[in-house]
């Protein structure tokens, strides 16, 4: 199991020999076996990275993030081929049947709103989104997670808060949300799933609309660590830190892992899920952020 999430803040050439990962400067040199490396954001324009190291590092099914001149990240790197049975697997997507796509819709949309109520309390807020859980129909037909997020950012964040306006809280989040994204949609990747076919996400302009439908249950992760940090000024350090969620406990299954290794479990039961017909998901559980310590 990889484990290393790996953040570029300054400049640095990014090279791979004997199938490790150097990572060198001008103050020192740091070396990484690419087995060990779940991802790695490359945050500094100034640095450099070798076409060869690209391709090991999609080889290995690492995550690479590219970032912009505002140090945001604005692309990543996935594998192309990366399932022995990729074509009977995007089959069976395609033949997804429409009762089942709606029941997973829906419980998906149930977790995340699970998830966003443990937010609020961790967050000493009130619990204001039980209600909605039972009104979540086939397919969300009733819109509750829509409904309950308007909800949930107002509380959390105050009344006058909304995701549309430009502040610092809506820069964590989106920054958090984007390394999740790129997070899920390696795993639905290396899966041999087809990421451009969602459940409920269909925009034919998005290449990504299955890591769009299957990061909701793990929002919540970036939204407490926004929450916990919101008066921090949003820069190097507390992107570090958003990053770091990647290695935070998460409980699924009943035991506790870190949420990528968590991410990979999930993405694992939803392509069951497709295989078998039927609904054997495996959903996240927000946890207090703490580090994962590895046995």
């Amino acid at each position: 199991m990889a484990f290393y999430n790996l953040f570029v803040g300054s400049e640095a050439h990014i090279s791979v020999k004997n199938n490790q990962l150097k990572l060198k400067n001008t103050e020192k040199e740091e070396i990484y076996p690419i087995e060990d490396i779940n991802s790695i954001i490359i945050e500094n324009l100034q640095s450099s990275i070798t076409t060869f190291t690209l391709s090991k590092l999609a080889q290995s099914k690492v995550v690479v993030y590219l970032c912009d001149e505002k140090h945001l990240p604005c692309a990543y790197l996935l594998p192309y081929y990366s399932h022995f049975s990729q074509s009977k697997i995007f089959q069976t997507q395609i033949d997804l049947p429409a009762p089942l796509r709606k029941n997973l819709w829906k419980e998906i949309v149930k977790h995340k709103i699970q998830n966003q109520n443990i937010c609020l309390k961790l967050c000493d807020k009130k619990e204001k989104l039980s209600s909605y859980i039972n009104k979540i129909k086939s397919d969300d037909a009733t819109n509750m997670e829509a409904v309950s997020a308007s909800v949930y950012f107002k509380e959390l964040f105050g009344d006058k808060f909304t995701r549309a306006q430009d502040n610092s809280i809506n820069s964590a989040l989106n920054y958090g949300y984007a390394i999740l994204r790129g997070a899920v949609a390696r795993n639905i990747v290396s899966h041999g799933l087809l990421p451009f076919l969602g459940l409920k996400h269909s925009n034919t302009f998005n290449n990504y609309n299955l890591a769009d439908d299957l990061i909701e249950v793990f929002r919540p992760f970036v939204d407490l660590c926004v929450y916990e940090n919101y008066d921090l000024k949003f820069n190097k350090d507390y992107k570090m830190m958003l990053f770091d969620v990647l290695n935070a406990d998460c409980e699924i299954g009943g035991a506790k892992y870190s949420l990528s290794y968590a991410v990979e479990l999930f993405i694992q039961s939803f392509s069951l899920s497709l295989s078998e017909k039927k609904d054997v998901l495996k959903f996240p559980k927000l946890l207090k952020l703490k580090r994962h310590e590895y046995e």
